[in-house]
């Protein structure tokens, strides 16, 4: 059967008055393709991690912006010794993430009772 591709939704909910959010998505499996952020009016930071695995993923790490805007993140592809692998001399591999679990969007330095929308596109398994 072919991989096809899903998007899921996260939505901060009212950003509180110390400007922080913390949403979830349902659990997914599969490879990041595309992550989609629908900033409020005020400027933001977005962060985009894994839930629920060993060792915590960050998928995005976006300063302080309130521009829509599509981001294709990629990982580093390691050897089995954990050294990245290069193409050559410092020319990473870039891959996909690998996600088994939820994804956790966390908003910090947000303004009151606005909201932040993100969809993230995956190959799902």
């Amino acid at each position: 059967m072919p991989n096809k591709i899903q998007r899921v939704r996260i939505a901060s909910g009212a950003i509180a008055v110390d400007g922080t959010a913390t949403a979830y998505s349902g659990n997914i499996s599969g490879k990041i393709m595309a992550v989609q952020v629908n900033y409020p009016a005020a400027t933001c930071t977005v962060d985009i991690d894994t839930d629920g695995e060993l060792s915590a993923q960050k998928i995005v790490d976006l300063a302080a912006a309130n521009t829509d805007a599509t981001f294709y993140p990629r990982a580093f592809a390691q050897k089995i010794d954990g050294t990245t692998l290069l193409y050559t001399t410092g020319e990473e591999v870039p891959v996909e993430f690998v996600v088994n679990g939820r994804l956790k969007l966390s908003i910090a330095s947000g303004t009151a009772t606005q909201t932040v929308t993100v969809d993230v596109l995956y190959e799902e398994y």
